[in-house]
């Protein structure tokens, strides 16, 4: 994810400003007994919103033709692909998975380091009935570092609330999130100005959980005669009116980065008040100190979906697979593979078809990881 945002050392631009306060500890206020009374009404919000589900979007199956795959090469990480011997029309008795990540790049073509990381399907959590799939998109010096922080934090939390309470299930994820955050706060690492998104899907018997900090994305692709695509998260972006609303009641303001003639460019940008800091053009992140002054959160967005014989596959994914491809886009490039069985070419394809859409639009170009997951 593109960061800009100016050093510490220049943050105080005017000499009548108070010393801006950089928070070296997580709150106190933190804790989650005490944010218990926040969590409860979020989540019931959430569980109360329709918006997952009056902005479902219907596709015919499409005439989908094999395309020529791209020349460039991917430098992907391989993961093991489970088989399964499931007849076609039934639903398979083992869940298929792949992920495939690539690095950007500068305007000057340099490879820059790979800020995503993804949880894809860990034991510990398969173990106990769980699979945990969820990718996180760092920013800032140090967001690589914060990605795989959540990558090898998060779902150790995750088991260590649900191996003992399987029962309030949305809680238990709430609680593994603000752990994780609270975690990442008070490490070695700098993270006033880096941060990481995450979203993330949990699987069980019957239902899928999806929890969501920032503007990664995971959709749930449905078939019934015809193709369906359900957003399982939302974007938490700046313009967002009920994201804007707890930005401005924190005291932060929302604005669009201006060019030399003052005329506004880019997308919408998380800043505070009287300080061009710290510029996140997302809503809600793991980490980043100074945008939790101006009322960035880790607080995830935590929804709940009945797991049925019409679901056949998700897609999680970072904002540099979605940033120039639409849902229904992303789902016909799945849809071949998935009647073959063949997740990892799946996750291929969306990669290299993503990295041909930033060809086209940017000099530049994102991170781009995605997982697919046949149900």
């Amino acid at each position: 994810m593109f960061h800009q945002s100016q050093s510490l050392n220049n943050l105080q631009r005017d000499l009548h400003l108070k010393p801006l306060q950089i928070a070296a500890r997580y709150p106190e206020s933190a804790d989650f007994n005490i944010k218990l009374k926040f969590f409860l009404p979020q989540i019931k919000k959430a569980e109360q919103s329709s918006v997952f589900t009056e902005q479902s979007k219907y596709l015919r199956l499409p005439q989908l033709q094999n395309h020529m795959a791209s020349s460039d090469q991917l430098q992907s990480k391989k993961i093991e692909i489970r088989k399964s011997s499931t007849p076609k029309n039934q639903r398979r008795q083992t869940t298929l998975y792949a992920m495939r990540t690539k690095a950007g790049c500068q305007i000057n073509k340099a490879t820059k380091i790979n800020q995503d990381s993804a949880i894809v399907c860990p034991k510990i959590l398969e173990n106990i009935g769980y699979k945990l799939f969820a990718v996180s998109d760092g920013h800032g010096l140090n967001g690589h570092l914060v990605s795989n922080f959540i990558k090898q934090t998060l779902p150790k939390h995750f088991h260590k609330y649900l191996v003992d309470n399987q029962e309030d299930i949305k809680m238990q994820i709430a609680r593994a999130f603000t752990i994780t955050n609270r975690e990442i706060w008070n490490s070695n690492t700098d993270t006033n100005l880096s941060g990481s998104t995450t979203a993330s899907v949990l699987i069980t018997k019957d239902n899928i959980y999806t929890a969501n900090v920032g503007d990664s994305r995971a959709i749930l692709c449905k078939f019934d005669q015809i193709w369906k695509i359900v957003p399982l998260t939302r974007d938490h972006k700046p313009d967002d009116p009920e994201e804007m609303k707890v930005i401005i009641d924190a005291g932060g303001r929302v604005e669009q980065q201006k060019d030399f003639h003052g005329n506004p460019i880019g997308p919408f940008r998380v800043w505070l008040q009287y300080i061009q800091a710290p510029g996140l053009a997302m809503s809600r992140s793991f980490g980043d100190k100074v945008g939790a002054q101006a009322g960035v959160t880790a607080i995830p967005e935590i929804k709940e979906f009945p797991l049925t014989k019409h679901n056949q596959f998700i897609i999680v994914a970072s904002d540099g697979v979605w940033d120039y491809m639409s849902n229904e886009e992303v789902m016909g490039l799945v849809i071949p593979y998935f009647e073959k069985d063949n997740p990892e070419h799946a996750a291929e394809k969306v990669v290299k078809e993503a990295i041909q859409a930033w060809r086209r639009n940017s000099l530049a170009r994102d991170d781009i990881t995605c997982i697919v997951i046949f149900l």
